[in-house]
């Protein structure tokens, strides 16, 4: 063959060579493929998801992978914010990168009577948990529903619409005395009034577990229901003892199965600290021993406590103050009627005074303290507890 002719032969052999794809055989295994960059597809249920590259120089060349995804809660949605879900899908082919798909997950749906177990703010500075009566019932048509009811529930409460209620025979402070809806409450009257979740401001989380204190005065309730005092197992117990006082009680039994009887599983037993140190005077000969309780009040200390949220100062301050709700009104709760402090509430601590047997420390209407009588029925109750929230 002509030398010429060899050459051209040659070189037409090495343009198909280098034109066909970088390889140009349809077998992939033996030829340089110029890949493109992957392209992932999902299934519509995110079931699944399907990863693909293309040869750019012939794009019958295809490498395909289909891997199942795994689904994760990454955020549990509540009944105030919504949840993240995620779905993965991780392939065998190295040239594939992993692959996820973040879904919104719905609120909760409001349990069904509320205040079943605690839910903490998005800003994590209050909870709801619980229920108490709040709120006067001022709808004509539901109080004649709620007047034929005769059976209450374990807890003292009825049930109506999915809803709860509890009734009493008003004994308000004095006759000029309003509930909210600006009606005034009239001794003597029977009022309804709906159970509605309680709000907690939170006073301090120790890794999950809430030191909590209602943001109203849910009650009201006398301390001791006398001055005297009495012996027990030998023991002289003053009127103004914690220990043994009426409104510790009422905290853990009345209070407390009413207001969780729903559910009371987050509650904590809590370790409450009744020595002098936590009144007003290290030398209180009132102070009584420790107690373990599920319901407590706050000492004096704990409201002089800044990192509680609270002035350090004894003098007014709107840190204290709170006021009542309807019903605790209508159980013979005192508030202010002067415009500075209207309607706020006067409230239990558990301290007793260092001065007199029968004294204990109140929270007055400013926000500053007062020794109030023991067996005075017009102090409101302000509960706290410990919860644990998982």
């Amino acid at each position: 063959m002509n030398k010429h002719l060899k050459l051209f032969v040659s070189l037409g052999f090495l343009i198909l060579t280098l034109t066909s794809c970088g390889g140009g055989s349809n077998n992939s295994s033996t030829h340089e493929h110029t890949w493109g960059s992957p392209t992932y597809t999902w299934t519509s249920d995110y079931s699944s998801c399907t990863a693909e590259r293309v040869c750019s120089g012939d794009t019958s060349h295809k490498e395909t992978e289909t891997a199942n995804s795994t689904y994760v809660v990454v955020t549990e949605p509540t009944e105030e914010s919504e949840g993240l879900g995620r779905y993965t899908a991780t392939f065998t082919n190295t040239a594939f990168t992993t692959q996820t798909h973040d879904i919104d997950i719905d609120k909760l749906e409001p349990s069904k009577y509320h205040g079943e177990s605690p839910v903490l703010s998005e800003d994590g500075t209050t909870i709801t948990y619980g229920l108490y009566p709040q709120t006067v019932v001022d709808d004509s048509s539901l109080i004649s529903s709620l007047n034929s009811l005769t059976t209450p529930e374990s807890n003292g409460w009825y049930l109506y619409n999915d809803e709860y209620y509890a009734k009493v025979s008003a004994t308000p402070y004095t006759s000029s005395y309003v509930f909210d809806n600006g009606a005034t409450i009239v001794s003597g009257t029977t009022y309804w009034f709906k159970c509605e979740p309680i709000t907690w401001n939170v006073l301090s989380n120790n890794d999950g577990e809430y030191y909590i204190l209602s943001n109203v005065s849910l009650d009201a309730h006398c301390y001791y229901n006398s001055k005297d005092e009495r012996t027990i197992d030998g023991k002289t117990i003053y009127a103004n003892n914690y220990e043994y006082s009426d409104i510790r009680a009422w905290l853990n039994n009345d209070f407390y199965n009413s207001a969780f009887a729903l559910g009371n599983s987050n509650i904590q037993t809590t370790t409450v600290d009744n020595s002098a140190s936590t009144t007003n005077s290290t030398s209180n000969s009132y102070a009584c021993n420790n107690t373990s309780d599920k319901v407590f009040l706050p000492s004096y200390q704990d409201y002089i406590n800044s990192s509680y949220g609270f002035s350090t100062s004894t003098d007014s301050t709107n840190t204290r103050c709170c006021k009542p709700t309807d019903w605790a009104r209508a159980r013979g709760a005192y508030y202010s009627t002067f415009s500075s402090t209207l309607y706020n509430s006067t409230y239990w601590t558990r301290s007793p005074h260092s001065g007199y047997s029968y004294g204990a420390w109140v929270v007055n209407v400013g926000g500053n303290f007062y020794n109030g009588d023991v067996y005075a029925t017009v102090a409101s109750v302000r509960p706290s507890l410990s919860i644990v929230i998982a």
